[in-house]
């Protein structure tokens, strides 16, 4: 009788690699223009879920046209209500003396090369304020020991927050409206960006704001100070 060797089962076959995180479509690679709408799409319908695809580490090119593109839609949705509101947002500053009389003269309705003008200089001021308000609610954050994934992640949740934008389509409430909805868009990708406490990012927001305020009421007191003095001096 043979004897055999025992039989020794082959090895089982490596793990098979992991697959690659899905990408927001507009940061995929060879993304076209087209892949910012589904793009938009998904942080408007699930926010949560766009801001975990976000990449941490792709080029800021990318999101910081995503802001521009949007800064371009709003500012083409502000010209198109003002121009047909225009009638009725005069005659409600007539018929409640919004603005003192001596100044409705100046108001008037922007013509082709205003407009053109704006959506020129609009990206450009909004690039700045980017930056600015970036940087204000990353240094609330980081003291607030929220921020451990760098500037450059809290630029890309600003950036795609600008999806809120879209709500200025709607007529008379829809800056209020895109002005609440970008908040909270800013506190949930912070949220899960920073993967940090959502009131902490909460208040990181909230800070700017405030500081803001409170420079705008001391500077109206100081204006008022200032000219109450100069009319005490005329006497």
């Amino acid at each position: 009788m043979t004897d055999f060797p025992p039989y020794e089962p082959p090895p089982p076959p490596p793990p098979a690699p992991p697959a690659p995180p899905e990408a927001l479509p507009w940061e995929a690679p060879n993304a076209g223009l087209g892949s910012i709408f589904p793009t938009a799409g998904e942080f408007l319908a699930h926010p949560v879920l766009a801001y975990r695809k976000m990449s941490k580490t792709a080029d800021l090119v990318r999101p910081i046209a995503f802001f521009v593109a949007f800064v371009l839609l709003g500012t083409i949705l502000g010209q198109i209500w003002q121009l047909l509101l225009w009638n009725q947002v005069m005659e409600l500053i007539h018929r409640f003396n919004f603005i003192p009389e001596q100044f409705q003269s100046l108001i008037h309705r922007p013509g082709a090369i205003q407009i053109a003008v704006g959506l020129v200089v609009a990206p450009l001021i909004y690039l700045v304020v980017l930056f600015i308000w970036s940087a204000a609610i990353h240094v609330g954050l980081a003291a607030l020991g929220g921020a451990p994934e760098g500037f450059a992640t809290t630029l890309r949740v600003i950036c795609y927050a600008r999806t809120a934008d879209v709500g200025l389509a709607i007529p008379l409430l829809g800056g209020l409206v895109t002005f609440v909805w970008r908040r909270v868009l800013e506190v949930v990708g912070l949220a899960q960006a920073h993967r940090t406490d959502a009131w902490k990012a909460l208040l990181a927001v909230i800070f700017p704001m405030v500081f803001c305020c409170l420079c705008m009421v001391a500077g109206v007191f100081a204006f008022g100070a200032a000219i109450g003095q100069a009319l005490q001096q005329m006497k």
